[in-house]
């Protein structure tokens, strides 16, 4: 099998090891027993997407690689997860380096950026080959890591500052300055995240923490700033494409309505955008009030709590019905035709939180109110949520048992152990029936939407996996699943039943686990010469 990954983190873990050795690994024994039989902590931390795991796909790997440098506030969170390894083990996440990002003793750009993360790959090319345009002349050669690269949030690029806020920006000039140098050597870099999880100058971010305190973590923005239009117009000058991921909705909404020439700014010659490693809401923004089972000022942020919509009008099975997650880090149906219509790129995550997978082990599954329903909390911040013209008169609308998940219905589904990895799998599935629907709604062909979606798994970028699927190598095994059952699954969802027939599994399954990520690849790559 030939594997195409459009956003991963194959070195994180052993970047902020004493040893960073790109070839050591965490595994589930490291991390103790306590925390190993009660929490899902030791699937966050062992080892999902290691070179050795990669080896499993003797055919072929291209992937997209991150150049991420963490934020100090992240920093200062994953102190005291060292906590939960074994103290053998506990130098494979380093308190010095850590605390070193946290002061801006390590500089993100030249320390972590250029000196520690690509010259890691660099410098171990018999394990990892950096494309070329000629690497695709003749088909990627077999047995190969063949990556390029992802700029995971504009911070990465910035050397000054290491937070934002009370006077401080991240320079335009210096990102930019920055990019340029990486760009001199050719280091190929496709996408760039303009925001990640900390509050940025550039536009505001989406809510997406888990494991830590959340409130270093909260969006106090306001869409796009004018930072950020120039930095996503340098991009597009550079022939490289803006992702889409940890932006706000209203900052998705506003670069989209400019490159579309009815937002607050003028693009010029844009580039496609992407989302590389994405999940989706289920429904459109003008439904999302109606699944409000919470929403609450708290200080400067918007409490939101959305309940978990069971997609009734597909009538789906009453037994481990799969859901979403409906915050706002996941694209609405409008943003997912609006991508694939500009020539775009879609990521599907397997972080299962982003797919909307719970189990009643999980923290705060009912929420603030410890109400009936299973939510997902959010936070959005008071400007965005005035502006964004939020129709309160729909506020829980189908918050009901017949529509949204409870915590009874999900202990059943617990209780269900024969259906358990089935329950997983749909995850999966409802997410890629969701997306052809879509499009199609949109008036987007079959033919067309299958060829702009991907695998984005972003493992071992600290993601909460399905036990069942906790790394790369389980890859093999979800293509097989897509293979055998997914026309299957199609053919029980009453609202699939005018167009499941004409989908060629085998074909799609071939697109979105190599061939559309290949594809798109390779025509960057060629517009580069």
């Amino acid at each position: 099998m030939q594997y195409f990954d459009f956003h991963t983190h194959p070195i994180l873990k052993q970047l902020f090891s004493e040893s960073g050795g790109v070839t050591d690994m965490i595994g589930r024994n490291e991390v103790k027993v306590l925390q190993s039989q009660c929490t899902d902590i030791p699937n966050i931390i062992q080892s999902q997407i290691h070179p050795s795991q990669l080896a499993h796909y003797p055919d072929g790997v291209l992937m997209g690689v991150v150049l991420y440098s963490m934020e100090s506030y992240l920093a200062a969170e994953v102190i005291p997860l060292r906590q939960h390894l074994r103290n053998g083990s506990q130098h494979k996440l380093s308190e010095p380096l850590l605390k070193k990002i946290v002061r801006n003793d390590l500089k993100a750009y030249t320390d972590f950026l250029v000196n520690r993360t690509l010259k890691a790959y660099l410098d171990n090319s018999d394990i990892f080959q950096v494309v070329t345009p000629e690497s695709f002349a003749g088909g990627l050669p077999s047995n190969r890591i063949h990556i390029f690269f992802v700029v995971e949030g504009c911070h990465s690029f910035v050397d000054s500052v290491n937070r934002t806020g009370e006077g401080k920006v991240f320079p335009v000039q210096e990102i930019v300055d920055n990019l340029d140098k990486l760009l001199a050597r050719e280091i190929p870099i496709l996408a760039v995240n303009l925001t990640h999880m900390q509050q940025s100058s550039l536009c505001n971010h989406a809510f997406g923490i888990q494991l830590t305190n959340p409130k270093p973590f909260f969006p106090y923005g306001n869409g796009m700033q004018p930072d950020g239009y120039d930095v996503a117009q340098a991009l597009f000058d550079r022939g490289i494409h803006p992702d889409l991921k940890h932006m706000s909705f209203k900052s998705r909404r506003d670069l989209m309505r400019a490159i579309d020439g009815t937002g607050d700014a003028t693009m010029h010659a844009p580039m496609p955008l992407l989302c590389t490693h994405a999940g989706f809401t289920g429904i459109s923004f003008g439904e999302w009030p109606e699944y409000m089972a919470l929403a609450r000022a708290e200080g400067p942020v918007v409490r939101i709590e959305m309940a978990k919509t069971l997609s009734i009008d597909s009538m789906p099975s009453s037994i481990c019905t799969p859901t979403f997650n409906m915050t706002t880090i996941n694209l609405f149906d409008e943003e997912i035709a609006w991508i694939v219509q500009h020539g775009g790129m879609i990521g599907l995550s397997m972080d299962r939180r982003i797919l909307g997978y719970v189990d009643p082990f999980d923290a705060d599954v009912d929420g603030r109110l410890d109400g009936d329903f299973v939510v997902d909390t959010d936070f959005i911040s008071l400007p965005e949520w005035d502006d964004l013209g939020i129709d309160l008169e729909k506020y829980r609308d189908k918050v009901d048992d017949a529509q949204c998940l409870t915590v009874g219905r999900l202990r059943q589904n617990w209780e269900e152990q024969g259906t358990q990895e089935r329950w997983y799998y749909d995850h999966i599935f409802l997410h890629l029936k969701h997306y052809l629907q879509t499009c199609l709604r949109a008036g987007i062909p079959l033919e067309t939407s299958i060829k702009h979606i991907t695998i984005g798994s972003d493992f071992d970028g600290l993601i909460n996996p399905f036990i069942t699927m906790p790394g790369v190598k389980d890859m093999e095994r979800l293509k097989r699943y897509v293979r055998s059952d997914f026309k299957g699954y199609l053919s029980q969802l009453e609202d699939a039943a005018g167009w499941y027939r004409e989908l060629d599994v085998d074909r799609f399954a071939e697109n979105l686990f190599f061939e559309n990520g290949y594809r798109f690849v390779k025509a960057f790559m060629e517009r580069r010469v």
